[in-house]
């Protein structure tokens, strides 16, 4: 049935006597009249709407009033709204993780002809992989993908020191979360989602876990719930199952990281393909922030010693993060020794010895002899 998920949250808001909830799912509803051609039914439902109280949540974040709850004690909001309008996120993942996400964000999209067909929608994602991959980004791009608020759970403000009150800001922020169309993610998941078998852990923490698992259970399936963590192995095994849709965002491959090369570096410098390609294989191994993290401050020292930016800079940089040169080193020779056998570590096909003569702006020459005088040492 179409705009299934609109009519039945409505229907549910009414039963409650939930006007909030009926007024904004009503406008999610009438927005994708809109967009289906629907002129006609999105008019009715307006003037409906129009004769209504002005709200104080919006589905589309069109007054921006969300009234986010607050945790009782400090008072302190228990989320943050990022609107669609706000929401400018764009991340670079691999081929098969970006496949995957796409999936989720289609079968999502395509809820209602699903649901049509008897074919249950995975409203459950797990972000899981190392830090820095993208696994918060990739809870923007959903939200902004589908055109939703992203209520970010602040953990700062959930987690409270006073017995009990942890399990009900939790409580709190889903119930809340369920009142409108929305995103609700929890970044940083493992905080309130460790096993409870952990000895190190005290009482406090089985609590935690139970009424995220309660309310985990209590939503509805057309609710949306993302989730991510860098120590997915700290989580408890039921939260786990609780998933339907559990997605490892890996570190970057090489067309990934070639594509973060592009972007982070703009339009600061002109690279060829070959030379992006060849920063991408000496950044193996490293993440997106990390890569971010290097190219700018390449850039920013360039400015502020009032240098051009070029690429060994960025290749410096990446020197620097790696720690491959000593803290008291003072020797140019050696130093550029040290930079060399580096890069040919890296992949001596690719950094060939004139490719690394070219990157250290030195001669082919120095470069062979140096290298050959480090492997007879």
């Amino acid at each position: 049935m179409k705009y299934s998920i609109e009519i039945g949250k409505i229907v549910e808001g009414a039963l409650k006597h939930d006007q909030v909830k009926v007024l904004n799912y009503t406008k999610q509803l009438i927005l994708k009249l809109e967009k289906d051609g629907e002129a006609r039914a999105a008019q009715k439902f307006s003037k409906l709407v129009e004769n209504q109280e002005e709200l104080t949540l919006s589905a589309m974040g069109t007054n921006k009033e969300f009234a986010v709850p607050v945790d009782t004690e400090s008072r302190t909001s228990l989320a943050d709204v990022i609107y669609p309008d706000e929401n400018n996120t764009a991340v670079i993942l691999s081929k098969s993780n970006a496949e995957k996400l796409n999936t989720f964000i289609l079968s999502y999209k395509n809820a209602d002809k699903l649901n049509s067909l008897g074919i249950g929608v995975s409203n459950t994602l797990l972000l899981y992989g190392p830090p820095g991959c993208g696994k918060t980004k990739c809870a923007y791009l959903i939200a902004k993908e589908l055109n939703l608020p992203l209520i970010v759970a602040r953990l700062d403000s959930l987690i409270s020191s006073y017995l009990g009150t942890t399990a009900k800001n939790i409580r709190t922020l889903f119930e809340f979360a369920q009142k409108t169309p929305c995103v609700l993610f929890l970044d940083e998941f493992d905080a309130i989602a460790k096993a409870r078998d952990d000895s190190n852990e005290l009482g406090e923490l089985k609590r935690v876990v139970n009424s995220l698992l309660q309310n985990v259970d209590a939503m509805s399936s057309d609710s949306l719930l993302l989730a991510a963590t860098n120590h997915e192995q700290l989580l408890d095994s039921a939260v786990w199952r609780r998933f339907d849709y559990k997605l490892e965002i890996e570190l970057p491959d090489t067309e990934a990281m070639i594509q973060m090369v592009d972007l982070f570096v703009s339009n600061s410098i002109d690279l060829s393909e070959k030379e992006k390609y060849e920063l991408a294989v000496a950044f193996q191994g490293l993440s997106g922030a990390n890569i971010e993290e290097i190219i700018k401050k390449a850039f920013i020292n360039a400015i502020i010693h009032e240098k051009a930016f070029n690429k060994l800079n960025i290749y410096n940089e990446l020197f620097i993060f790696k720690n491959i040169l000593p803290q008291t080193l003072d020797n140019p020779k050696e130093s550029l020794r040290i930079k060399a056998r580096f890069l040919r570590g890296c992949n001596s096909r690719v950094f060939s010895l004139q490719v690394i003569a070219d990157i250290l702006e030195s001669s082919k020459t120095t470069i062979q002899k140096l290298v050959k005088e480090a492997d007879e040492s």
